[in-house]
């Protein structure tokens, strides 16, 4: 599933160049052929998510963004948006929503910032500016609906193809060769390895802040506790006050 949603996706960036290519034909000449090319890639994005193996919260925005591409072709299909506006704001809006996903699965991983995190903020980053631009193309550039339609095409097709590149499929272990399930295994030991250094610096900080907290006189650490002037104290108190006034 990983070449085939990959080659989904390069699909998508060449219909999508053909009609900025083509900025001269309707829309609704084309409807047909786009609408059924969305359906496909949902389609092949749900099999994806059905043959995922890897982070369980990937696999929920993999499938999220195959429903949302199958509906889209429906709709295209049953005439339902044929209108430009409303099919460049849903395409707009569908560029955006999956640009958050990926800026959301990027800000996820900030801290370790592998190749995965550069991949998702640099694709999210594309998908929300573009989706935004959209709604502002009248006032900047007013380029044709077609046009529009299939930069939109284009930086989905961009966003399918990074999906199936990241995908993560397991082998069953009884098809694995020596070199993968040593792979694997390396690749556990590491993760462990970080897991042990985190908990040993958790560990540490908690040390650190329970010495702090026995040093700490009681009243220092609950105002509560700290100890009531005496009457004699505090008409002095009052004095002073009494005299600076």
């Amino acid at each position: 599933m990983r070449v085939l949603t990959m080659l989904t996706g390069a699909l998508f960036i060449g219909v999508g160049g053909y009609l900025v290519g083509n900025a001269g034909v309707t829309f609704l000449s084309v409807a047909f052929i786009v609408g059924l090319i969305f359906l496909v890639a949902g389609i092949v994005e749900v099999l994806s998510y059905s043959s995922y193996r890897g982070d369980n919260e990937e696999r929920s925005w993999i499938l999220t963004d195959g429903l949302t591409t199958f509906i889209l072709g429906f709709l295209i299909i049953d005439n339902k948006i044929s209108a430009d506006i409303v099919v460049t704001t849903l395409l707009g809006l569908w560029v955006m929503s999956a640009g958050i996903r990926n800026m959301v699965h990027a800000w996820e991983h900030i801290e370790t910032r592998t190749n995965n995190f550069y991949d998702h903020l640099i694709v999210g980053m594309v998908n929300i500016i573009f989706g935004f631009y959209v709604f502002f193309n009248p006032d900047f550039f007013n380029f044709a609906t077609i046009t529009v339609i299939g930069l939109c095409i284009i930086v989905q097709g961009m966003n399918i193809f990074h999906i199936g590149a990241t995908i993560r499929i397991i082998k069953p272990n009884f098809i694995k060769t020596k070199e993968e399930k040593l792979a694997e295994a390396a690749a556990k030991a590491e993760e462990a390895h970080a897991a042990a250094k985190e908990a040993i610096k958790a560990a540490k900080e908690a040390k650190a802040e329970l010495k702090t907290v026995e040093a700490t006189p009681e009243e220092e650490l609950d105002l509560t506790l700290a100890p009531k002037p005496t009457k004699e104290t505090q008409e002095k108190t009052d004095s002073l006050f009494k005299e600076e006034a």
